[in-house]
């Protein structure tokens, strides 16, 4: 697929996102770094790098604010990866309330649509185009006094499942995987931590850098990826042996 026209980066503001946002953008023409907070403004990035503050929670406006600050309709070979992410109030069904829940499922979910939506309503149609949409632990298995959380990530595990079918249905070059991290060492963890969450294993940051990185430059097959859920320590030659029975791996409870 060789370098992007253009990259955009969704929660650029810290942890995944942020690394993602730097070190890729190298390989890009132009990023277009989008952050909820103000923070984004201060951020140190490439020349190549356009920042844009946009709370994703009102999605109605996301796809309109992306498109008037980066211009689609030339770029040809475009990557987004989507790691805007909230983890909401501690507390499972009893504790919590479901307008908590909502404000989640809009950030995590649509807010992320939204961008992609815009992307794909402007690209030209002859467009290469990469999409990675970042999961994590919720979406793998059960996560309890967290369950607005887990409920928005297995939301976006099944819609990049259905993208990615839409984008096999409409003949375009695109792919797009949902990709569980592993438990970085970010301030999202952390919280995570404080209130009782368990983490087993920690995952360098570089992990899914790389794995991204990968992904979006086709170093990997990312076509046959197209719709999967994986786990960036995941054998992805394992998964495109056609001979083995791997169709589980696919799946929201996957196989460890």
């Amino acid at each position: 697929m060789g370098d992007l026209d253009l990259l955009i980066v969704s929660g650029a503001s810290r942890g995944i996102g942020n690394k993602i946002a730097l070190d890729l953008a190298p390989m890009a023409k132009t990023v277009l770094a989008i952050g909820s907070s103000r923070v984004i403004k201060d951020k140190k990035f490439p020349k190549n790098t356009v920042t844009l503050q946009l709370n994703l929670e009102n999605f109605q406006y996301v796809g309109r604010s992306v498109t008037e600050i980066v211009d689609l309709s030339s770029a040809l070979k475009i990557g987004v990866v989507l790691c805007a992410s909230q983890i909401g109030a501690h507390g499972g069904i009893f504790e919590s309330n479901l307008e908590g829940w909502d404000q989640l499922f809009k950030i995590n979910v649509l807010g992320n649509l939204a961008i992609l939506k815009a992307v794909i309503n402007l690209m030209p149609s002859n467009a290469i185009l990469r999409v990675a949409f970042f999961a994590g632990g919720g979406a793998a298995y059960g996560y309890p006094e967290f369950s607005g959380y887990a409920l928005s990530k297995v939301a976006t595990v099944r819609a990049a499942e259905n993208i990615g079918l839409e984008f096999e249905h409409k003949g375009i070059d695109a792919s797009i995987i949902a990709v569980a991290p592993g438990a970085v060492d970010t301030d999202m963890l952390a919280t995570v931590v404080s209130y009782g969450g368990v983490v087993k294993t920690k995952t360098n940051i570089s992990e899914p850098v790389s794995f991204v990185r990968r992904f979006l430059l086709d170093q990997i097959p990312s076509r046959k990826l197209n719709g999967r859920f994986i786990h960036v320590r995941d054998n992805v030659d394992q998964i495109l042996d056609e001979s083995k029975d791997t169709l589980d791996l696919f799946k929201l409870r996957r196989i460890q």
